[in-house]
């Protein structure tokens, strides 16, 4: 949507954050969206950025603070209240680049969980919104994503962990026409307005180096 609405000349290639990664590292994209938890330090996306691109010379931006949990069936009717009753009920995944599936492991860890533990349902979900419209459909009932895309789905939601998705790039490419002209479009009254629609969204630090 934003960047529909900023005309930066930017388009969005799907995948997960280590897709991103290593598209970015390869030159094939000129910004990566990255929210990838350091599960050793509970820093997000700079021990990454530092390891993968420490010399490429980049630069990280917040984008915003986002809330993850459970998405499930409106009415919440298998009555999900925490990551110790995913294993009675089907559960949908993201693909393992995802940095979702990345979270979703950590928080099993924490709940003495394992994949294994889990009636897994489906193929991976490769975006948020495919996970969520596997619930919707009935085909799973609970998977990991952010809380936008259950309250654009009229979809219950079980808040688990809020997470800092971050923008990186070259340095060179944050001063170029194009991400300026996204940035700018973030500072408007109309963006402000869509991210408190979709819910779920923290941008008060949007634009932090």
């Amino acid at each position: 949507w934003c960047l529909n609405q900023a005309g930066a000349g930017l388009a969005m290639l799907p995948g997960g954050s280590l897709h991103g990664i290593e598209r970015l590292a390869a030159g094939d994209a000129a910004i990566c969206a990255l929210h990838v938890l350091d599960t050793e330090t509970g820093e997000y996306n700079l021990p990454l950025v530092r390891q993968s691109l420490g010399s490429l010379g980049v630069v990280a931006v917040e984008w915003a603070w986002r809330d993850q949990g459970l998405v499930v069936a409106d009415g919440n009717p298998r009555g999900i209240a925490a990551i110790t009753d995913l294993p009675a009920v089907r559960v949908a995944t993201r693909q393992a680049e995802a940095g979702s599936h990345i979270l979703f492991e950590h928080l099993l860890a924490g709940a003495g969980l394992t994949a294994s533990d889990l009636d897994v349902v489906g193929d991976p979900a490769r975006s948020e919104t495919e996970l969520a419209m596997m619930v919707l459909e009935g085909k799973a009932d609970a998977g990991l994503a952010v809380a936008a895309v259950a309250h654009q789905l009229k979809l219950g939601f079980v808040p688990l962990h809020r997470e800092r998705c971050d923008l990186v790039m070259r340095r060179r490419d944050y001063f170029e026409t194009p991400f300026q002209t996204l940035l700018a479009f973030t500072r408007t009254a109309a963006f402000a307005a869509h991210a408190i629609a979709l819910g779920g969204y923290d941008i008060s630090g949007l634009g932090t180096v």
